[in-house]
């Protein structure tokens, strides 16, 4: 195979990949897209192989992310661009191992695993300081409610090992399992029809979302705090509280340290007295350490207010790389005596089950990683609660992204979940996938709706974590075994 048809052949691949996800409609059809790629990877020798994929990698991930540039407004935007550049040149790296991985096995018995070397990469990419598991392949299901139903039995990342099996059919010379994509889509369809079924919930909880729109130039800015307020309270004011049991705000709808904010605090606490209900609302928070002389911890929190209620607060654990914390600053200390325009914020230690309700909240990026939704079933949430604000990222395909990864980990988990988002999108998930209500991006909007308060049995919710850790372990020896393997020309 020629260099331009290598890299031809990629390039339609992951351009076509990348308008599989949600937003854009072409889902389903992952199931086959992917085989001109493997078809690269069968036929073209070592190096023409790999310099495609990367290409191709690198066209999906810049098609996927460049969301990212938004951020320019709030950092220098030099600095933003190369960040997009680099991240872009990492995540690339990600399907450039799987490329040589298959190059390497390609002539032997252990290809047919390969596909589970790709849903242990996903893994691997799930972990760490520097994880992003943004673009697992199964989450290319999410425009579906039918095909997502498949995330109860084998996970977001099993549907991933399905998918790239299923294109490695495609990309054979044996014409008998071209028919397979067909026959997947098929019965992951009419499967996911009849266990989608609506079910009676026995019992419910109403919920009010307060979505505030608040511009992201104007949320940190000292300047109009004061606006900001007089905004988010002038639309709280506008629906009636009674017989609502619960109240969100979104990540940091207080943009202020909540200890301080005495005003604020005032408020919340006297109108949730008032009309019995409990708010949770979110802000910053500071701490010291057991070191009097280091400074103050800061954390990104929500808080609880309520009738009957004692006050609590809750930090968020699992912190977005660069733009909360720079990756590996416990180990290279020296990063933290440099400025790269990033906060420098400390993680809390551990989930907490708030009451009405019992629920478990979550802020932003923490409800895209399966295992902290799987740990809060299983410390007894009955549904989760997702304070976000994602307008960082401006009108674009970004928090349609945050959105699917969120609804499909809450399918794979059997939970529902309750999102506040400050620019959107906002809305009721059911344990199912089911959208209740919703509000569109930069609708300025209160929606309410009753919660069912009963978790969905999942197989994936009992056997997750032992499945991702036998994933990433075999990864990791396949990628020994590929190093022994020699290429033949």
């Amino acid at each position: 195979m020629s260099t331009k048809r290598a890299i031809l052949f990629s390039l339609i691949s992951w351009i076509l990949l990348a308008l599989c996800y949600p937003p854009y409609p072409l889902g389903p059809l992952a199931l086959v897209v992917l085989a001109p790629w493997f078809y690269v990877l069968k036929t073209a020798n070592k190096k023409r192989a790999l310099g495609a994929s990367y290409l191709g990698a690198f066209a999906f991930n810049a098609i996927s992310m460049y969301w990212l540039y938004h951020v320019g407004e709030v950092a220098p935007p030099a600095l933003i661009f190369s960040g997009l550049f680099l991240g872009v040149a990492y995540l690339s790296l990600y399907p450039l191992l799987c490329a040589w991985v298959f190059v390497k096995i390609r002539d032997s018995r252990l290809l047919f695993l390969f596909p589970l070397f790709w849903a242990g990469i996903e893994v691997l990419r799930s972990k760490g300081d520097m994880s992003f598991p943004w673009f697992s392949l199964g989450l290319v299901f999410g425009n579906s409610i039918e095909l997502m139903q498949v995330f109860t039995l084998l996970g977001i990342f099993g549907c991933s090992a399905l998918i790239i099996a299923s294109n490695m059919c495609l990309a054979t010379k044996n014409r008998k399992l071209a028919f397979v994509p067909l026959v997947v889509a098929t019965v992951l369809y009419v499967g996911g029809s009849i266990a989608c079924k609506d079910r009676l919930a026995s019992e419910t909880m109403t919920i009010a979302v307060v979505q505030p729109s608040i511009h992201q130039t104007e949320k940190w800015s000292r300047k109009y705090f004061d606006s900001v307020m007089t905004k988010t309270w002038n639309l709280f004011n506008t629906f009636d509280p009674s017989g609502v049991d619960l109240i969100l705000f979104p990540e940091t709808a207080i943009p202020a340290n909540m200890h301080v904010s005495i005003k604020e605090q005032g408020f919340l606490e006297s109108y949730a007295q008032e009309n019995n209900t409990a708010i949770v609302t979110g802000a910053l928070s500071r701490a010291r350490g057991g070191d009097s002389n280091k400074r103050p911890n800061i954390y990104n929190s929500v808080f609880l207010f309520g009738f009957g209620y004692p006050a609590a607060e809750y930090r968020k654990m699992h912190l977005v790389p660069f733009s909360e914390r720079v990756p590996f600053d416990s180990v290279f200390t020296v990063i933290n005596y440099v400025d790269i325009g990033g906060g420098d914020f400390s993680p809390g230690d551990s989930l907490v089950i708030w009451q009405p309700g019992n629920f478990s909240p979550l802020i932003c990026y923490e409800a895209i990683y399966g295992r902290i939704l799987r740990e809060a079933k299983q410390k007894g949430a009955k549904f989760i609660t997702n304070h976000t604000n994602d307008g960082w990222f401006k009108k674009s395909i970004a928090p349609y992204q945050h959105f699917n990864l969120v609804r499909s980990h809450a399918v794979e988990t059997g939970i529902g979940v309750v999102r506040a988002a400050n620019t959107g999108i906002s809305a009721f998930i059911e344990p199912n996938g089911r959208i209740l209500e919703k509000t569109e991006l930069f609708e300025q909007k209160i929606i309410v709706a009753n919660m069912p308060l009963e978790p969905r049995w999942t197989f994936y919710s009992i056997i997750g974590d032992y499945i991702e850790w036998i994933l990433f372990v075999f990864s990791l020896g396949m990628i020994v075994v590929a190093k022994i393997i020699r290429v033949q020309k």
